[in-house]
């Protein structure tokens, strides 16, 4: 019989042999993978200033963090927090939290039970008097609500069990005084669908710090949640065991749980991947041939094991220089230094290795290895060396070309890397993630990636990055090491950065939004408007932009363009926007002014837990303004919105307990809202505060101190401190009288629109005599002072114009000529026609002001 039918038969029936194995097919662990964005807030407090310290948990979430990064989620940390930092820390969160997929709080510190209710004590906590927990620590359910209205899952983790070493008995809770909750433990928090709530140990208990770096329940979630391929519920059951081991059964966690749907913090990657059938060739009577076998594949880089099922009847099977047995188990990264000694063996005879690829998580992959004894292997060999070593070459050079800056808009969705394409000839190479950057998440197309995993050539030019809000002028590595460790790493660097837009015109507290941003009359329309023209052209899609380009447009006093803006930001969903909107009807800016449409609009915001709509619904209920008053509702919802750090809640809550506004008056608890307000330089707190001590209603009068926070306020930009400070210059109260220092804060109060600076600074004119000259000064700024008095808000008995009556005429032609060289001849033909003088004046006054200011957005 010819030799080649021989070797044909032989080959067919290797290759149903191969077909056979392969039919056992792959084997993996059934699992429910996650997909989309996770985010955490990982807090942890250890050096209290007065409350006592606590050894580990600041130790506690460096630990928990890397374990969370690890997982997937985009981690914010804050360490050590005082009251404002905790604002800012959880702010930043918020704002990261819109439409992910699951979303993480693991605090570690001292908490506290009132009413029922958690809270986070940050470092500066003294929560010595009933004030201190309304100003002084962060309710839990606020970031926990906010978190269920934007993420499908919401995992909660609270080692804060401690003892509460707290000498207040009883806090303030809105309008009640509630006493502190049994002084072990934390509240018990009843579980949402989709949400799970541990704690380190039972409600009402207190958990260990232990007597290593970290608690014990720390160490053992840190522990449980890196192991591969575990559902949360076993996780948790895990360390509940190993806490209850590590504390003698004096800790034992707990949690309460309605997930529907399965979680992993380290969810089972595709199975292992390899060549399903290979064939190699190795030349007759060759000792040690090494053989070209192609390595198996996983995306995650994880460990792989092999196990060598079957081997070749013919030849010898060696592992550095050691013969291999059938069964070994060996390292994946050892298949492709597996040799084959063809001494003794036939030209044409083809032998077989079967073997299974498994990864840590449970899954396995089988691969047929063919081997082909041939006279001209050799040269084949030598052909596959050389095409290696050009697939190695152009490999190295495609890697000189990719270190770069890669600019990533924050805010704006994942940003594309535009790394170029790997050259065909190196197609096959891998290259693996050798530092990655902490903070954003790295892609390639849908696939999130992380540190270790392996890319293949076709996932370069697909990566993109969306950055952590909050990380600008923070650069980030991506380092790519390819599969062939002799060839130098390529890094790429990422650098986070704000939309000019956002620069110029972001909103204060608009957990939408993506920093801190600027106040009406900090925003320069100049440079907002072309700015946020630009993002609403290149982002369509992201209505934060559109709504900023409405604060922009009413910073230009272009108010009926920006209502429509702000319309259309919020019909595309951007929930400041409803709250702006509403305001806009509250003072009437281009729309008839009305408290009824404005309490209707705005509490789709409120149920969004938007700062700013949780005050202004709050006021609206408080004081029945366009709504049914509900004063007990309305003052709860002005402290939510205070506890996110909103200064004009603080004021507002300042004025009603200090002066007792349908509630009992509290001057301490009113003073310590504006102090809280002062500690983040609110020029409207400021003012307030000064107030306090001009007049010593509250706490004792203190006038030098009074002066110290009207110029604070006055040059801040606040409207109605500049009139406070000109009062004292003028009667010299606190400060030696100065005329003119009275007149440039009295005017500067005019200016910016407050009755009472306009009326002073008209009766310093009128009282310096008959001269022509202060009469027309006295006539000008009390028709300023008619012009904007606010019914309700200013004066009602429009002192402006009796005064201006008793003035002679020829003072008033002479304000009125002064008045109209300030117009055009257009504008002045857009006045109103009226009958007097006087009401020519106030028209005139109106104006002219309204042509050099008017900023419906600062009022």
């Amino acid at each position: 019989m010819p030799k080649f039918h021989h070797v044909s038969r032989l080959c067919a029936y290797l290759l149903i042999v191969a077909a056979m194995l392969l039919s056992i097919g792959t084997v993996h662990a059934a699992i429910t993978e996650e997909s989309g964005r996770r985010v955490a807030l990982v807090i942890g407090n250890s050096v209290y200033k007065t409350l006592p310290s606590l050894p580990n948990p600041a130790n506690d979430v460096e630990e928990v963090a890397s374990t969370l990064r690890a997982a997937g989620f985009d981690v914010t940390i804050g360490v050590n927090v005082d009251r404002i930092g905790l604002e800012d820390t959880v702010r930043r969160f918020l704002r990261s939290t819109s439409n992910a997929d699951a979303g993480l709080i693991y605090y570690s510190g001292h908490g506290i039970q009132v009413g029922g209710q958690n809270f986070i004590v940050p470092v500066d906590a003294t929560l010595e008097t009933p004030y201190d927990v309304e100003t002084q620590t962060m309710p839990l359910d606020l970031i926990l609500n906010h978190l269920k209205q934007n993420s499908r899952v919401q995992l909660i983790f609270l080692d804060a069990c401690r003892n509460n070493p707290f000498n207040a008995q009883k806090f303030w809770m809105a309008e009640k005084l509630e006493p502190v909750g049994a002084t072990r433990g934390l509240a018990r928090i009843d579980s949402d669908l989709g949400s799970l709530i541990a704690f380190s140990t039972e409600p009402g208990q207190v958990a260990l710090d232990g007597t290593g770096a970290l608690s014990p329940y720390s160490e053992s979630f840190i522990k449980r949640a890196s192991e591969p391929n575990k559902e949360i519920r076993q996780v948790l059951t895990d360390v509940r065991r190993d806490v209850i081991a590590m504390t003698g059964g004096k800790q034992v966690p707990w949690e309460n749980s309605s997930l529907t749907d399965s979680f992993y913090f380290i969810p089972a990657p595709p199975p292992p991947r390899v060549e399903p059938m290979q064939q190699v060739s190795v030349p007759e009577g060759a000792a040690a041939t090494k053989l070209p076998i192609a390595p198996p594949h996983d995306e995650t880089g994880s460990a792989l094991l092999v196990t060598l099922n079957q081997l070749p009847k013919t030849g010898k099977l060696s592992f550095d220089g050691k013969p291999v047995e059938q069964g070994a188990k060996i390292p994946a990264a050892a298949l492709t230094a597996l040799t084959y000694d063809s001494s003794g063996v036939a030209a044409g005879t083809v032998g077989l290795i079967g073997y299974t690829v498994s990864d840590p998580y449970g899954q396995a992959t089988q691969g047929v290895v063919a081997i082909t004894v041939s006279a001209d292997a050799g040269a084949k060999l030598a052909q596959l060396e050389q095409q290696k070593q050009v697939r190695l070459a152009d490999a190295d050079a495609y890697l000189k070309t990719l270190p770069r800056d890669v600019s990533a808009t924050i805010g704006v969705g994942p940003v594309e890397a535009g790394l170029p394409a790997v050259p065909a000839s190196a197609a096959e190479m891998t290259f693996k993630v050798a530092a990655l950057p902490d903070k954003g998440t790295l892609r390639a197309g849908e696939r999130v990636i992380g540190l270790g995993h392996v890319l293949e050539a076709a996932d370069i030019p697909a990566l993109s990055y969306e950055p952590q809000i909050g990380t600008e002028n923070q650069p980030f590595a991506l380092t790519l090491q390819a599969a062939n460790d002799d060839l130098a790493p390529a890094t790429i660097t990422f650098k986070p950065a704000l939309d000019a837009c956002d620069t110029a015109a972001a909103a204060p507290l608009d957990l939408q939004g993506v920093t801190a941003g600027k106040l009406p009359n900090e925003i320069d329309p100049a440079s907002a408007l072309p700015a946020c023209t630009e993002a609403v052209k290149a982002y369509p899609e992201v209505a934060r932009f559109v709504y900023q380009l409405g604060r922009a447009q009413l910073a230009n006093r272009d108010t009926k363009t920006a209502f429509a803006t702000i319309t259309k930001a919020m019909d595309a969903g951007h929930v400041r926007a409803i709250q702006h909107l509403s305001s806009m009807y509250e003072i009437g800016a281009s729309v008839p002014r009305s408290s009824d449409k404005a309490a209707e609009i705005v509490q789709p915001a409120v149920t969004k837990s938007d700062p700013y709509a949780l005050l202004s619904f709050g006021n609206a209920l408080y004081f029945g303004r366009g709504v049914k008053a509900d004063q007990a509702r309305g003052l709860r919802l002005m402290l939510q919105a205070a506890d996110l750090g909103h200064t004009y809640a603080m004021n507002a809550l300042g004025y009603i307990f200090l002066n007792g506004i349908d509630i009992p008056a509290d001057p301490e608890r009113g003073i310590r809202f504006y102090k809280a307000g002062v500690e983040r330089n609110d020029i409207y707190s400021l003012n307030s505060l000064a107030l306090v001590y001009r007049f010593g209603k509250g706490a004792p009068q203190d006038l030098s101190k009074a002066v110290e926070l009207f110029t604070r306020a006055a040059e801040g930009g606040q409207p109605y401190a500049p009139t406070n400070l000109g009062r004292m210059y003028r009667d010299g109260i606190g400060v030696a009288v100065d005329k003119a220092a009275a007149v440039k804060w009295l005017e500067l109060g005019a200016e910016r629109g407050d009755y009472w600076g306009a009326l002073d600074r008209a009766k310093l004119a009128k009282d310096e005599g008959t001269d022509p000259e202060n009469l027309a000064i006295a006539a000008r700024y009390f028709a300023l002072a008619m012009a904007v008095n606010r019914p309700g808000s200013g004066d009602p008995k429009n002192e402006a114009l009796a005064e201006i009556k008793a003035l002679p005429d020829a003072a008033k032609k002479k304000a009125e000529d002064t008045f109209i060289t300030e117009l055009t001849a257009q504008e002045r033909k857009a006045i109103p026609k009226t009958k007097t003088l006087n009401d020519r004046l106030v028209q005139l006054a109106k104006a002219t002001w309204l042509k050099r200011n008017p900023r419906f957005d600062l009022f």
